[in-house]
């Protein structure tokens, strides 16, 4: 049996003496190598083992690699730690990074249309529940934001409440220093609706319609005594003068009415608007803890 195993482990190694080189499938092993495994149906197995073993391993040599079962990932030693070969990632995960272009399995979230994708991007975006386009990342940065999967939003501001803020009391005075102006503009409100009280009221002129043909009646120069006074008596008493005419009633033409005015009636309790016009008010002199006082009304600047 020695003899035999002896003979099969030098026949499968197909040792090179001449070059110290190992092949494994293959009776020509690459120049640059010492050891190459050729197989279409074997792989090369690597040492397994836990995460603790693997961090257990007594002064590990620059270069060692074993496959760690706990994070089901290569590793290798580079010479003062160990290191990870590739990320574990799955599906949906999402990562920051400087590339523009699709790489590692990594497909960039520029919206495009999902069918563009290859067969089994396709298969893994159906699995995350994306329609008809990948979401569209362009220009934004990675936080929750507590919307739907595939979701992009969100914008370059963001509101702070009291909560947010740290809990502080500012004391202290400003200067006394200088004289300066306020603007005040007071609220407009409506006076107290008790009391009857009346209002003048003084409608303006007006003109009546031209409308309508008229005559009137009026005063005129006696023509029997044009150049005397007339103290004759008419038909109505003593004229002086004068005698009735009328004027005749062709033609269109307009008359001035100038109402007088006149009180409202008292009766009916209502309120008034009043808006008091926003002004400004000097303060003609510096007061202590920075205060100018006008009517009563004090100001902190």
């Amino acid at each position: 049996m020695k003899k035999k195993y002896a003979l099969f482990l030098i026949g499968s190694l197909m040792v090179n003496a001449a070059l110290a080189q190992v092949g494994i499938g293959t009776n020509t092993p690459n120049n640059t190598s010492m050891l190459e495994v050729q197989s279409n149906s074997k792989g090369f197995l690597l040492p397994r083992m836990s995460s603790v073993q693997r961090t257990s391993i007594a002064s590990p040599a620059t270069g060692l690699q074993v496959y760690d079962n706990n994070t089901n990932s290569l590793w290798y030693f580079n010479g003062t730690q160990w290191v990870n070969i590739v990320m574990v990632a799955s599906f949906g995960d999402v990562k920051s990074g400087i590339q523009t272009i699709d790489h590692s399995g990594w497909i960039l979230l520029d919206g495009r249309a999902i069918n563009t994708l290859t067969a089994t991007q396709q298969a893994a975006a159906a699995s995350l529940g994306l329609v008809g386009n990948i979401p569209n990342a362009t220009n934004s940065y990675l936080v929750q934001n507590g919307g739907a999967m595939g979701a992009v939003s969100g914008s370059n501001t963001v509101t702070l409440t009291q909560g947010n803020l740290p809990n502080v009391n500012f004391t202290g005075n400003t200067s006394n220093a200088g004289s300066h102006n306020h603007t005040t503009d007071p609220a407009a409100f409506n006076s107290v609706s008790a009391g009857n009280h009346d209002h003048w009221v003084d409608p303006p002129s007006t003109s009546t319609t031209p409308d309508g043909i008229h005559s009137h009646s009026h005063g005129d120069t006696d023509p029997n005594n044009q150049n005397g006074l007339n103290t004759g008596v008419g038909a109505n008493g003593p004229w002086f003068g004068l005698t009735t005419r009328t004027t005749s009633s062709n033609g269109q033409h307009q008359h001035s009415l100038d109402i007088g005015g006149f009180a409202s009636g008292a009766n009916g309790n209502h309120s008034h608007s009043i808006d008091v016009p926003s002004y400004l008010f000097n303060s003609t002199r510096s007061l202590p803890y920075g205060k100018c006082r006008l009517w009563g009304f004090c100001h902190s600047r």
